[in-house]
């Protein structure tokens, strides 16, 4: 019995390990193999190494552009509405039949962008709506 609690207690620490802090290294070397583009017509994420495009949106298919920055303009663009931790009411994990848990990553978004106050006007520039906001 005691076996199995320690191997239990060591796969609970390799997972709370992996969330705290493996995931994050992975998604940095994620961002450091892409880059983004603007164009007049859409956005893209595509890889350095290999030039292939990840994903990209139209731009007539983005009703708003959120922007969550420091004081020294460095944060993330997100294209479209960001998601919400809490969820809606519909999400597949629910608590108690109301709000649920949100567990998707925003699925257009350029991540750890420095100098965001060049890119803003931009946006304007496009036509598209700019929230700001400042952490």
């Amino acid at each position: 019995m005691s076996s199995f609690l320690f191997i239990f207690a060591i796969i609970m620490f390799g997972a709370g390990l992996y969330f705290a802090f493996f995931r994050w290294v992975l998604r940095y070397f994620d961002l450091k193999n892409d880059y983004y583009l603007i164009t007049n017509q859409r956005i893209i994420i595509a890889e350095k190494s290999s030039k292939d495009i990840w994903k990209y949106k139209k731009l007539e298919e983005i009703d708003q552009v959120n922007i969550e920055l420091n004081n020294r303009f460095f944060g993330n663009i997100i294209f479209g509405e960001p998601e919400n931790i809490f969820g809606k009411n519909d999400e597949p994990f629910s608590l108690f039949k109301r709000r649920g848990i949100n567990f998707d990553e925003d699925k257009y978004v350029f991540l750890s962008v420095e100098h965001i106050d060049e890119i803003i006007p931009l946006f304007e520039e496009l036509g598209l709506k700019v929230n700001k906001t400042f952490y």
